[in-house]
């Protein structure tokens, strides 16, 4: 009697990388079975399909031609309720205070993995797998790790799985390059081989921010741009239109280019010719994976290195447990664990909102320095 295959749930987002995992799991024997999580309603009035972004009609017709492709079941699994919860009116409450938001991180950590294990429970299976560019560490602790492509690493994305989500979970591109990706699509004739991939936030076409925050009903704060000093140089016409670390499209001429180094309750905005570049700061929300977070406990520290936006190099830091850290809330979310940021080297603007991810040292013997220790959001 042949052994029953091994079901998985493939998170299947009508793109070629999410189409080659799910060929690639049916090649070594798993029963596939695709998914694609419609995340927001797109015939609502504010909503344009037609413009270029991911998580589109079009992605969704792919996502199910790439199924009816490879003859496995299909689902479209609609999450447009717990999407606006947790990602886009996260959005709209960062900007409203001076933050910088991270979609994509709230979106893996608290939408799309949650919903597809669901998903799978619902329909009797154990695993699910994506199309993310990063692999699993296996020890003490479970972690993700980078994938193999530098030029596709994901892992910064993925800080927020827990233990039992990273032991369910399969990245069939973890040790594979994007070409060779494409080379795979290609060679079987997929209908997404040569698709275009997206840089945009799904719900915010041409990346048109300010628009976006206008439709959802947020009023623009106007205030003053003030200097370090608290000198008046200019006035704008709304706070919710900066960042920290801004240095283009600020609206107001000075002899030397300004940048944004903080961005006031009370709506001014202070600018600054030297960038805001602190070696301290805190992080909360804060998840682990390969760290255990006793190690922090008794006031310890732990040396490692961070990450603090997409992209970026990692730098040398020490991290500890802070004094603050007992559940304070912040406009209804709590920061649970928050974590003394030190850097050993400069890193850039820190800003408020996106997220800082911990990283092994170089010279850790006991782990690859692509494996995450944890992470979570930078605090205002």
């Amino acid at each position: 009697m042949q052994a029953k295959k091994e079901k998985v749930l493939v998170a299947m987002s009508g793109g070629v990388d999410s189409a080659v995992s799910a060929l690639i799991l049916m090649d070594q024997g798993y029963d596939v079975v695709g998914v694609n999580l419609r995340t927001w309603d797109y015939e609502a009035a504010a909503c344009d399909p037609k413009k270029k972004s991911c998580c589109s009609p079009k992605d969704i017709q792919d996502a199910r031609d790439t199924g009816l492709q490879l003859n496995i079941p299909f689902y479209v699994v609609r999450i447009e309720k717990a999407f606006k919860e947790k990602v886009m009116d996260r959005f709209v409450l960062d900007y409203s205070t001076g933050r910088t938001p991270n979609p994509c991180v709230e979106c893996n950590t608290f939408v799309k993995f949650g919903v597809l294990f669901d998903k799978a429970r619902a329909l009797g299976i154990d695993r699910i797998a994506t199309g993310h560019y990063a692999r699993i560490h296996s020890g003490d602790r479970m972690a993700i790790r980078g994938g193999r492509d530098s030029k596709k690493n994901q892992a910064y994305y993925l800080y927020g799985l827990s233990q039992e989500s990273i032991s369910r979970t399969i990245f069939p591109l973890g040790d594979m390059e994007k070409h060779q990706v494409r080379e795979i699509a290609r060679k079987h004739n997929m209908v997404v081989a040569d698709k275009e991939e997206s840089q945009e936030i799904c719900f915010v076409p041409e990346n048109d921010y300010r628009s976006f925050l206008r439709r959802q009903g947020l009023e623009f704060q106007p205030g003053f741009f003030r200097d370090t000093d608290g000198r008046i140089l200019g006035k704008h016409t709304g706070k919710e239109q900066f960042t920290v670390g801004q240095r283009k499209g600020l609206g107001i001429s000075w002899s030397q280019p300004l940048y944004v180094v903080r961005i006031e309750d009370n709506g001014d905005v202070i600018v600054s010719t030297d960038q805001a570049n602190p070696r301290e700061f805190f992080v909360e929300q804060t998840s682990f994976q390969a760290l255990n977070p006793a190690a922090l406990d008794q006031d310890r520290s732990v040396e490692c290195r961070v990450q603090i936006r997409y992209r970026a190099t990692p730098v040398p830091c020490t991290i500890r447990r802070a004094s603050i850290s007992e559940e304070i809330a912040w406009n209804g979310v709590p920061t649970g664990t928050v974590l003394e940021v030190k850097l050993g080297e400069d890193a850039g603007a820190v800003t408020p909102g996106q997220s800082a991810v911990f990283f092994a040292k170089n010279d850790d013997p006991a782990l690859p320095e692509d494996v995450v220790l944890g992470g979570g959001f930078i605090q205002k």
